[in-house]
């Protein structure tokens, strides 16, 4: 059964998701008999949270025109055989979570099954969560949210988010799950991401503490810090210019270039692959985010390099011939 704070909030349970992408899986796979299709929809009956859980999971599958088109087309149209359920394979493997299994769930998309708020690839969304406070959320980022009675409570699940902390009388601080730690603030504006591996949590004003093993660290405006469960803080300058994604643009300083396409990649569906031949030369200035190969090529006139775009999902940034 899903667990009643999560059913509280709108979002299903982790157990119920699970059990919804493993009816989707069946089902796709075009190996589901008769009997098995009447048991997922006496499944969706049994529970509200099965149905939305069903229901974000139907979403999150139209986003397959994301997907590279012929990869789509041979996992989704192909005939109920072998060579079907290997193409549908690839198609999970791109959204991030195997067919046979949730051990992708932690860091893949499929969290915005979870999320009571998320964002797409290349999406940017601001939300006025509770008097007070305030979130932007970065590409593909999702967060689960608490905001009932005096509580202010924000799971960062994946990705990136700004938010804009003011105390309001009654109102407990703000405590944000970052997965490696518990942030905790009173007043305060900053950003942080969440990988795979750590978070970075930068502070523009105000203060922001972190409890993480027992241990709290305060961190004051100007100040940011990297940190995962295993490993030291690292604690440097915050610096404005990040929070630049805000309005669309990049600002990049002195910036090896793949580096910048590492960061142009984060908001688009596809890959940009720099020939390490020119990977390590420097750029400067300001870019638009939404789109890579405008950006890109602007630096055709002055680093030496060609950028080529195959597909649409795939741009080729090599050196320029001689």
């Amino acid at each position: 059964m899903p667990d009643a704070a999560d059913a509280a909030n709108g979002a299903p349970s982790d157990a119920v998701v699970r059990e919804a992408i493993a009816w989707w899986t069946r089902l796709q796979s075009g190996v589901a008999d008769a009997g098995e299709q009447q048991s997922c929809r006496d499944w969706l009956a049994q529970d509200p949270a099965h149905r939305v859980a069903w229901d974000r999971l139907q979403a999150i599958g139209r986003d397959a025109r994301r997907v590279p088109a012929a990869l789509a087309h041979t996992a989704l149209h192909a005939p109920a055989s072998r060579g079907r359920r290997t193409a549908l394979r690839s198609l999970l493997a791109v959204a991030g979570v195997a067919a046979t299994g949730w051990t992708g769930y932690r860091h893949a998309p499929w969290q915005r099954l979870v999320a009571d708020y998320s964002t797409a690839v290349g999406e940017r969304r601001a939300l006025a969560l509770a008097d007070g406070l305030r979130v932007t959320l970065n590409s593909d980022s999702a967060v689960r949210v608490n905001v009932r009675g005096s509580a202010r409570d924000i799971d960062l699940l994946r990705g990136e988010m700004l938010v804009q902390a003011d105390p309001r009388p009654g109102a407990q601080a703000l405590r944000v799950d970052t997965g490696h730690g518990e942030l905790r603030a009173e007043r305060a504006r900053f950003d942080l991401r969440r990988t795979a591996d750590d978070v970075r949590v930068g502070v523009y004003e105000g203060s922001v503490a972190l409890l993480r093993q027992g241990v709290l660290t305060p961190l004051s405006a100007g100040e940011r810090l990297a940190y995962a469960d295993d490993a030291d803080l690292g604690r440097a300058a915050a610096d404005p210019d990040g929070l630049a994604w805000v309005d669309g643009m990049v600002v990049a300083k002195e910036w090896r270039l793949d580096d910048f396409a590492g960061y142009l990649a984060r908001q688009r569906v596809g890959v940009i692959r720099v020939d390490p031949a020119v990977a390590h030369l420097r750029l400067s200035g300001v870019f638009p985010l939404d789109d890579a190969e405008r950006a890109l090529k602007a630096l055709e006139h002055t680093l030496p390099i060609t950028v080529t775009r195959h597909t649409q999902y795939w741009l080729q940034v090599g050196p320029r011939d001689a």
